[in-house]
């Protein structure tokens, strides 16, 4: 491979890791903003969406995806997600990463949970840009059951 190749080749990976860093951040802005349209089109129609660490179910698919989502916008107030600490491999169509999440949520009664965690996540780049195909969502600290 010749310089100017490897170059192409380098940029082309900062292109794909730029795209996955901005989805992840589409996420939180539609999670946080009761988007959830938007939040639904960031995951392929068969994502799995697993938050067993959490104490709760894996969800799979378009409707379960959208579904979970609809119920935590019900069951809060307000949201509020950071992602941080990207570390993304892309190879090819697909991508992996972990990602360091800070969570906040108010419920409607005033009270307001914290969680630092991580996502472990897995993507492919389809005809209209990278997706969510698997999202796993793991505790770095205790925290309390999720408002779903």
């Amino acid at each position: 491979m010749t310089a100017a190749e490897t170059t192409t080749a380098a940029r082309s990976v900062e292109t794909h890791v730029e795209a996955i860093r901005r989805l992840t951040h589409e996420y939180s802005w539609a999670v946080d903003n009761s988007r959830l349209d938007d939040i639904v089109a960031l995951f392929t129609e068969d994502a799995e969406w697993d938050v067993t660490a959490f104490g709760m179910d894996t969800v799979r698919g378009a409707d379960a995806i959208r579904a979970f989502y609809a119920g935590l916008i019900e069951n809060t107030t307000h949201r509020c997600h950071l992602a941080l600490n990207h570390l993304i491999d892309v190879d090819g169509d697909t991508a992996v990463a972990r990602v360091y999440i800070h969570a906040f949520v108010t419920m409607p009664d005033g009270r307001r949970d914290e969680s630092l965690g991580y996502y472990s996540d897995n993507y492919i780049r389809t005809g209209q840009g990278w997706k969510f195909q698997r999202r796993a969502a793991y505790p770095l600290l205790p925290a309390p059951p999720a408002p779903v």
